[in-house]
């Protein structure tokens, strides 16, 4: 009975955790390579997940082909699949903008992780979170240094 009881509450505890975060999927996506913005599509859906409890700027991300090109390929990992997700870890915030349609526009610098097995790649990233009344309405990327593609996302919540 003990055993079936702590099971119980894992899975309780397992499936808040769940709940609260926010996931949204990618509606629209743009790229930017030279102060030109044009429209772009991946196979797949990108997907963002937030846990609000986690640090305010801590995100996954999840599409192979757009962690692939968003880092050149340049992971060079045994298992290829690594690139299917990555952590957005260790963001320090830059900078807190309000517009007049009050979007919130929240900027951190942190480190995008891809890991698995025995892969492990890292590199540091801009990423701009737009959000009004608690919900995610986009994300702009770009890698801080070295490739000048910056990427925009418009999103609508996972169902």
């Amino acid at each position: 009975m003990k055993k079936f009881y702590a099971l119980f509450l894992l899975l309780f505890f397992a499936a808040v955790n769940y709940a609260q975060n926010k996931t949204v999927i990618v509606d629209k996506a743009w790229v930017s390579e030279s102060e030109e913005w044009s429209d772009f599509t991946y196979s797949g859906k990108i997907v963002f997940s937030i846990n609000p409890n986690d640090t305010p700027g801590t995100l996954s991300i999840g599409n192979y082909d757009f962690l692939y090109d968003f880092v050149d390929g340049k992971g060079k990992f045994s298992n290829k699949a690594t690139y299917s997700a990555a952590q957005f870890s260790n963001p320090r915030k830059i900078s807190v903008t309000t517009d007049k349609q009050g979007v919130l526009n929240s900027t951190y610098e942190g480190t995008l992780i891809f890991q698995s097995d025995r892969d492990y790649y890292s590199v540091i990233a801009v990423i701009t979170i737009l959000e009004k009344s608690d919900s995610v309405l986009g994300v702009k990327m770009r890698l801080k240094e070295g490739n000048r593609k910056e990427y925009a996302f418009s999103t609508k919540p996972a169902s």
